[in-house]
């Protein structure tokens, strides 16, 4: 999607210091360019507060950005000591309250959830067991609690889901996605689009099940000879799903995992 001469683009994100960086490396582009902190599922009302009724397109990158994963004081990492944080922006839940504070069937439930974990509930025994000791305060006490769980022949995978799973319940990453599509859609011009890069199955699922219903709206009985409820499709697919070439993999490793798919308003 290119500007005109009059285009604008608001960059929303929860993280301040994202906010910060943005405004930084967008700068020579002036007042084309407007930075909101915010929720992206609260699109609307941000919008609105910004005088902002309907736009030509969105982009959304639904991954954890390389910057906060990178910084261990942030507590996305399972490879270095940092506290044990994992929020997006500067308040609500944190890992700490959840691993220290909530049932074993509940820190077992959110570990499987989102993290298909097929040893939640091994994972959630031990990290019940270290914690009767003492508040499980950094990530590198939790990696070790899950270390005693599951030995270290796989362990790379099971932290990764492990962190993920905790990460996405704290920030409520599904619900503010299910939140956003319907606005977005809603918000889009005729003929605007949807740009959307997903990172693992669970976001997968919301986005298609979004996608099948304003696809295919049609609220009739399966055995009702044809369609009399009078709902129309408003979005249509455009792309098939874009998968990163091995170029593109080979420059950014991070990227391999990524999944694009683009639908648009119809008119």
């Amino acid at each position: 999607m290119r500007l005109n001469a009059t285009g604008l683009v608001i960059g929303i994100d929860r993280d301040a210091q994202a906010i910060e960086r943005a405004q930084r490396r967008l700068a020579p582009f002036g007042d084309r360019f407007k930075p909101v902190s915010g929720n992206y599922a609260e699109i609307k009302e941000l919008l609105r507060t910004n005088k902002i009724q309907a736009v030509d397109g969105f982009v959304c990158d639904l991954g954890v950005s390389m910057l906060q994963i990178s910084e261990p004081n942030r507590g996305f990492m399972f490879s270095a000591d940092g506290p044990l944080d994992m929020r997006m922006g500067e308040s609500g839940l944190s890992a700490a309250h959840v691993i220290n504070d909530y049932s074993q069937e509940k820190i077992a439930d959110i570990i499987w959830r989102y993290g298909e974990e097929r040893q939640s509930r091994r994972i959630a025994r031990s990290i019940v067991r270290a914690r009767a000791h003492k508040r499980l305060q950094t990530t590198g006490e939790l990696a070790a609690a899950v270390r005693q769980a599951v030995g270290e022949k796989y362990i790379i995978k099971t932290l990764a889901r492990v962190f993920q799973s905790v990460r996405i319940y704290i920030n409520d990453e599904l619900g503010n996605l299910e939140r956003f599509l319907p606005q977005a859609a809603d918000l889009l011009n005729g003929g605007g689009r949807l740009a959307i890069i997903e990172y693992h199955s669970l976001e997968s699922r919301v986005i298609k099940d979004f996608i099948y219903r304003e696809t295919h709206p049609c609220i009739c009985p399966k055995e009702a000879p044809r369609c009399v409820c009078g709902r129309t499709p408003r979005l249509r697919v455009i792309h098939k799903l874009v998968k990163p070439a091995e170029s593109e993999i080979q420059a950014n490793p991070s990227a391999r995992s990524a999944r694009l798919r683009v639908i648009e308003k119809l008119k």
